[in-house]
């Protein structure tokens, strides 16, 4: 079974809830795919909660909102709408797949990496990139 680990291509399930025990939220968009670990400063908040995670694991995250941006950096998954009307949700990432990323994904991931660095990284989240 493939884990999660620097340069791999991983493949999430995103759901969400107002608490740990009920997952009464639904993101938009429940699939995430990303390339992990390849911000310059090393891993976000959320992909360490991932590392060494195990397809088919699933992780629950408290999340507050004021916290979002730092905690997911460049990656910006589009869940902002789970915090219409609240402060925290409980963020269930449940690992699908977790493949070798090919060269050309790595550098597409690394131009959206230093898109966002800039201010540019077009993503509709709301952090404050110039859309």
């Amino acid at each position: 079974m493939n884990k999660v680990e620097v340069m791999k291509k991983v493949s999430l399930e995103l759901t969400a809830g107002t608490s740990d025990k009920s997952m009464d939220l639904a993101p938009k968009y429940p699939a995430f795919e990303f390339i992990f670990g390849l911000a310059p400063e090393g891993m976000t908040p959320f992909e360490y909660e991932l590392l060494n995670g195990k397809e088919g694991e699933e992780i629950v995250i408290p999340l507050h909102k004021q916290d979002y941006g730092t905690f997911f950096e460049h990656l910006q998954p589009p869940i902002m709408d789970l915090f219409e009307g609240r402060e925290q949700v409980f963020l269930t990432a449940r690992i699908v797949s977790v493949t070798k990323a090919e060269n050309r994904e790595v550098i597409k991931a690394m131009a959206q990496v230093a898109d966002y660095r800039e201010g540019d990284c077009g993503c509709g989240c709301g952090c404050g990139c110039s859309i």
